[in-house]
């Protein structure tokens, strides 16, 4: 009886798998579809080819939903903002609220600011004439890209042709590619509103720019952006036929190559005949330009400074914000040896500061209030290599994490941007003894005199940040405003007080709800109106 039983077993198991992603193409996206895309990896390999398509077109449809629900997070913040600002002439010195929202979603989704610009500028428009397409990308019937493409279209355009437009790409999208979607939608535009086009485009020639930036390859991309259409088309035939003479002359580089080569020789000031005459004359090589192979210094070796300070507060943290260790201490870290000890009471001596260092003295400035027992410095001039101050800025970071991870699940949500600031601050505070210390060495005053930091600590300051010290800004340091982190006067010249700031985010940091603290030489803390803080740690030590 049991053997007959076994095939109509197997019929049954058969017909649950193949119904398992039956017309899953209709499926709608949201939570219910996510609980049907998880599981483990291995049933992908019961799925038959037509199956795992369909998987992967339902995990897109919740993709465009969370998406969606991205964007309308994104959208209520910017209007939270956008609807507090104070009415009145612009103050030119710090950012609009809508500017400051981009740069606060570039710091809490970790992209860059054009990428934040783009999903800002998005969710405005889906919650406003957009609508529909929000909508569509909510039941995962378009893409984010396709979104995209609606809007750059739709952009400029009057009302009326914009919802027209909208409903035309929405009748089609979903069986598009990006591509085909935007000529089509283009073109209708260009017959709804051949002025607004016209004008459209005006504007953009009028924001022609060129574009450089590096690659992950380690070479580097220049481009021409927003020219004219017939200026553009006209250098780049003329390139291209000199490329194809070239090769006519046997010249084995594939055309790409030929047209860069070009292209370089150009924009370096030759001219079109000689350019082509050196590129006949020399092989072609590659560049072979030497890396810089040269290792992370060796932060193991530290030389101690000072050994005394005052015993660690007693009694509630400043500003009002609890000691997180409440009696012991979760996070001590001592710093010569660079090791970190969790759940340590007090100190290694009866004060609770560490004895001194065999080839030292330790600072036990770095009060156990603030997480860190001693700090163990170089001293003011040497080398980076060998010096322990990566190891230091290391713990300090991890000191910073814990303890505002603490006030953040220890306040109410509406007190936590406050409270935020509050504990930054006195982390800054604790830390200047020991911080002034450091800089100053066997100086006579801390820091340099007047505003202009001296050469040679300018080439200090670009040598530790390669970029501007927002978390997200790429901007080459060289390029930007070598900014008193403290405003000079109360603030030093010094190490500890400077850090490169593009302009864009120079006036972030004096933009109501924002604050940026050097907590140690190159540790910066930023902290952002909704409460978030952001750690930047130095390039080099």
């Amino acid at each position: 009886m049991s053997v007959s039983t076994q095939p109509a077993e197997r019929v049954v198991d058969v017909s649950r798998r193949q119904r398992e992603w039956e017309d899953r193409d209709w499926f709608p996206p949201g939570p219910q579809l996510a609980i049907c895309l998880s599981g483990r990896k291995e049933r992908l390999a019961d799925l038959t080819d037509d199956e795992l398509l369909q998987f992967a077109a339902a995990a897109r449809r919740q993709t465009s939903w969370a998406q969606a629900r991205e964007l309308a997070a994104i959208a209520e913040l910017s209007r939270r903002r956008t609807d507090a600002e104070t009415a009145g002439d612009p103050d030119y010195r710090i950012l609009s609220a809508h500017d400051s929202v981009t740069e606060e979603v570039a710091a809490a989704l970790t992209i860059t600011g054009n990428a934040a610009a783009t999903l800002v500028h998005l969710s405005e428009r889906l919650t406003g004439p957009l609508a529909d397409t929000a909508a569509a990308l909510e039941a995962g019937r378009i893409d984010m890209a396709r979104a995209r493409v609606i809007c750059d279209v739709t952009d400029d355009m009057p009302d009326q042709v914009t919802r027209q437009l909208q409903t035309a790409a929405l009748e089609k999208a979903s069986g598009q590619t990006t591509g085909q979607l935007r000529r089509r939608i283009k073109r209708i535009a260009q017959r709804l509103a051949p002025a607004a086009a016209e004008e459209r485009k005006r504007e953009a020639v009028r924001a022609r720019r060129l574009e450089l930036w590096d690659t992950p390859a380690g070479t580097a991309d220049l481009a021409l952006c927003d020219l004219p259409p017939e200026d553009a088309h006209a250098i780049y035939n003329k390139i291209t036929a000199a490329a194809h003479g070239l090769k006519k002359d046997g010249d084995p580089r594939p055309l790409p190559q030929l047209r860069a080569d070009l292209t370089t020789l150009l924009l370096k000031g030759a001219q079109l005949p000689t350019a082509v005459q050196i590129l006949l004359a020399e092989p072609p090589q590659l560049c072979d330009a030497p890396a810089n192979d040269t290792p992370h210094p060796d932060d193991t070796d530290a030389t101690p400074l000072l050994d005394s300070l005052s015993p660690p507060p007693q009694g509630p943290s400043p500003q009002g914000i609890d000691d997180p260790r409440q009696g012991s201490s979760l996070q001590s870290v001592h710093l010569h040896g660079v090791q970190s000890h969790r759940g340590v009471k007090g100190g290694q001596g009866a004060n609770g500061l560490h004895a001194p260092h065999p080839r030292g003295i330790v600072i036990p400035d770095v009060r156990e209030a603030y997480g860190i027992q001693s700090v163990v410095a170089a001293p003011t001039g040497a080398d980076a290599a060998g010096t322990g101050r990566g190891a230091i800025t290391r713990a300090l970071a991890r000191m910073v994490e814990h303890r505002l991870t603490h006030v953040r699940d220890h306040v109410a949500p509406r007190a936590l941007p406050t409270a935020i600031v509050r504990a930054v601050q006195s982390i800054h505070d604790g830390l200047a003894p020991a911080r002034d210390a450091v800089c100053q060495g066997g100086d006579e005053t801390h820091g340099r005199p007047g505003y202009r930091p001296p050469d040679a600590l300018r080439r200090d300051i670009l040598a530790r940040h390669a970029t501007c010290v927002f978390p997200t800004c790429n901007r080459d340091a060289r390029r930007c405003d070598l900014d008193h982190t403290v405003p000079w006067r109360p603030g030093t010249t010094c190490h500890c007080n400077l850090a490169p700031l593009c302009r864009r985010h120079h006036r972030l940091k004096q933009t109501p709800g924002w604050t940026l603290h050097q907590i140690w030489p190159g540790l910066m803390v930023w902290t952002a109106p909704s409460g978030g803080w952001y750690v930047v740690h130095p390039d080099r030590e």
